[in-house]
């Protein structure tokens, strides 16, 4: 992803990126300075998602194929980051911000928003395949796009960044063309996951740009508020009834299981860093695209490793379509991306949020329960 340069951006004097303000005047050398740093660190960020983000949905598929328990495995996912960075902060390892409970019950919303996307995601891996869920992920860009303009006054995408969505919108289609019912026995969690997306990306680009948490800090406060809700219901759906639970302990038995889980807990460590950093300087709708486009990377992972198989020519170009129109939108938005939204010090309504995260959990559960069922 390309950075604009500061000078491409509006209403300098109420931005604020990642505790850098705006360098815009050509005088003033320690600020150009700094300009350049930012955009290094913000190309440095986007880099680290990158590769992160593709390895890790290839990494879920994989241990999704040997340890099928979406719940627990996306608890592990979450809750691992957590221990992982408490204990290093404690060791002094990493400056870590130390829990409080006030800024606890504010992250809260956004995080449990998150965890209830990561687990319809991960549902959505473990019943179709990797494609389909890369398709899916190019559609949330474009109701994130209009929620984030209503919601944290970013400038509404212009009419060629609509195009390029356009062509996301026509990739999808086409692939859901080409693959008839490919995605029929996951698609509540589909809809679940096209539903919450948008609102997760605005809950945390707000929490993470107003929260004055460090980098590490960060990923503490996220990991831990997402762990919560996922011990409560791993609980519950999973390792309550004993026959789910002979078989949990059987899978986790094999060598290969093991490695699956141990790799994708520390490819969740990995993403969180880049992830809520990257998140913290550019714009949701950015972001969202962001994450359609290193897609790429994954769709050829996934032919190397040959995890899934749908490999015909056409699936494989309406996906690759997809992505083009991705990187597109990414090339044609105002400031490429870089937030552009005046700092906000809240967003809405926390309690109306808390209902969205519960009914959101409640939804989430009720598929589990139907699928478990079937």
């Amino acid at each position: 992803m390309s950075t604009a340069p500061a000078s491409a951006r509006s209403d300098a004097d109420e931005i604020e990126l990642a505790g850098v303000s705006d360098p815009s005047d050509p005088k003033d050398e320690s600020q150009k300075s700094s300009s350049s740093a930012l955009q290094s660190r913000v190309l440095l960020l986007v880099l680290g998602h990158a590769v992160c983000a593709s390895a890790m949905l290839v990494v879920s598929k994989w241990a999704l194929k040997v340890f099928p328990f979406v719940w627990t495995l996306t608890t592990i996912q979450f809750l691992f980051p957590a221990c992982v960075v408490f204990l290093a902060g404690k060791l002094a390892f990493v400056e870590v911000d130390t829990l409080d409970l006030t800024k606890l019950r504010k992250f809260f919303p956004a995080a449990g928003m998150f965890f209830i996307t990561i687990t319809a995601g991960n549902a959505v891996v473990k019943a179709s395949n990797v494609d389909t869920f890369i398709v899916m992920r190019s559609l949330v860009p474009i109701p994130c796009a209009i929620l984030e303009s209503l919601v944290l006054k970013e400038p509404c995408p212009a009419p060629l960044s609509w195009i390029g969505l356009g062509i996301v919108l026509l990739g999808a289609i086409a692939y859901s063309i080409l693959n008839r019912g490919l995605v029929l026995n996951s698609v509540s969690w589909v809809v679940l996951f096209l539903v919450l997306m948008p609102l997760d990306g605005i809950l945390i680009k707000h929490l993470v740009s107003a929260s004055g948490l460090s980098p590490w800090g960060l990923v503490l406060y996220n990991n831990a508020c997402a762990a919560l809700p996922g011990m409560l219901f791993s609980a519950l759906l999973e390792l309550s009834r004993d026959i789910t639970r002979e078989e949990m302990w059987e899978a986790a038995q094999s060598s290969e299981a093991r490695a699956a889980i141990i790799i994708s807990a520390f490819m969740a460590l990995a993403i969180s860093y880049f992830q809520l950093n990257v998140r913290k300087v550019i714009s949701s709708t950015a972001f969202m695209v962001l994450g359609v486009s290193n897609k790429l990377l994954s769709v050829l992972m996934n032919q190397v490793t040959r995890l899934d198989t749908n490999d015909s020519f056409s699936s494989i170009a309406s996906v690759c379509g997809s992505i083009v129109g991705a990187i597109f939108f990414q090339q044609t938005v105002k400031g490429s991306g870089i937030s552009l939204a005046p700092k906000q010090d809240s967003v809405g309504n926390e309690s109306l949020a808390c209902v969205f995260v519960v009914l959101g959990l409640l939804v989430a559960a009720k598929i589990s329960v139907d699928s478990n069922a079937a």
